[in-house]
């Protein structure tokens, strides 16, 4: 609700000049005539009206006080130039809308997203997305202290618009752009997306009529446009920060397809037991998560990491539909 103004204008010239008579009599006793022809009375008449001048300006707020109340609630405190002074006051509710203090993660992403006004790097690069994570330190090389709490340290994932790690020269801007926005206590760190390989591997049956190769090019672009960091996952906008990769939703893509009639597991040419549907590498086996049974349900990825999909054709079967 609006704030009530007080009414500094609550005197006039009789009620001043009554309580300056009757201000008299204690503060100057021998002072006994209190007509209008005593110039005691006159002086204190004048000061009366100047008094009540004085008043009527000071409840009225001025374009000088709407002025500098502008400059103060500004933040971006500039010297006007205008002679309308609605125009500034409607410059400096503008104002009000653009971000230039990060308190939330979403400020840090949109002050991230801000800094590609300030990008000018020959090859075109710019921040396609932003993560912020907070309580995280991720310039941290230890895995075992990257995913801990670290009070006053917030962390910012950048992917540029190319697929490829952000040069050093993107990091550096966004970490320019978010220096003067950043709390006093707060250190950011600004780094690059890391990535976790995962090989699909799977065999499909396609529908009768269909050819093999196509249906095994169809499979390989989908796997690869799904787990796309920049037009990737189920909304197309990218493959979300740390979300698992989980079995079930590659069989239910790879189904959809045109032409596959099902899914299921490879077998080993050698032995021919079933093989799991995703592979890591060595350092990313305990990300492996398993169901009750033993089976493969997921590979785990923590905040800020992406999925780097790798997709070979040899390990997308495809057998001949059953008759």
């Amino acid at each position: 609700m609006p704030i009530a103004l007080p009414n500094l204008d609550d005197l006039n010239w009789k009620q001043l000049t009554d309580e300056g008579r009757t201000l008299i009599p204690p503060s100057a006793p021998d002072w006994t005539n209190h007509n209008a022809s005593d110039p005691g009375i006159t002086l204190m008449e004048l000061f009366a009206h100047i008094t009540e001048l004085l008043l009527y300006r000071l409840n009225r707020i001025s374009h000088a006080n709407v002025r500098e109340f502008l400059q103060l609630v500004d933040v971006t405190p500039r010297p006007s130039s205008k002679t309308d002074l609605h125009d500034d006051i409607r410059d400096t509710v503008a104002h009000f809308r653009e971000l230039a203090r990060a308190v939330t993660p979403k400020d840090h992403e949109n002050l991230a997203m801000a800094a590609n006004k300030d990008v000018h790097l020959s090859d075109g690069e710019q921040v396609a997305r932003v993560k912020c994570i907070p309580l995280r330190n991720l310039e941290n090389n230890d895995p075992s202290q990257r995913n801990k709490d670290v009070p006053g340290h917030i962390s910012v994932v950048v992917v540029p618009n190319r697929r490829a790690l952000p040069s050093a020269a993107l990091l550096r801007t966004v970490r320019h752009a978010l220096e003067p926005g950043r709390l006093l206590t707060v250190r950011i760190h600004v780094v690059p997306p890391r990535f976790v390989t995962c090989t699909v591997r799977l065999t499909l049956v396609p529908r009768p009529s269909v050819l093999a190769e196509q249906v095994q090019s169809a499979a390989i672009e989908a796997l690869e446009r799904f787990f796309d960091p920049l037009q990737g996952g189920f909304d197309g906008q990218g493959w979300p920060f740390g979300r698992s990769v989980y079995v079930s939703e590659i069989y239910q893509l790879l189904d959809k397809l045109d032409g596959v009639d099902y899914v299921t597991k490879s077998r080993n040419p050698a032995t021919d037991d079933e093989m799991d549907e995703l592979v890591v590498g060595p350092k990313h086996a305990g990300r492996i998560r398993c169901n009750e049974v033993g089976e493969l349900e997921a590979i785990v990825l923590e905040p800020g990491e992406l999925v780097n999909i790798w997709v070979d054709r040899a390990d997308i079967g495809v057998t001949a539909p059953q008759r």
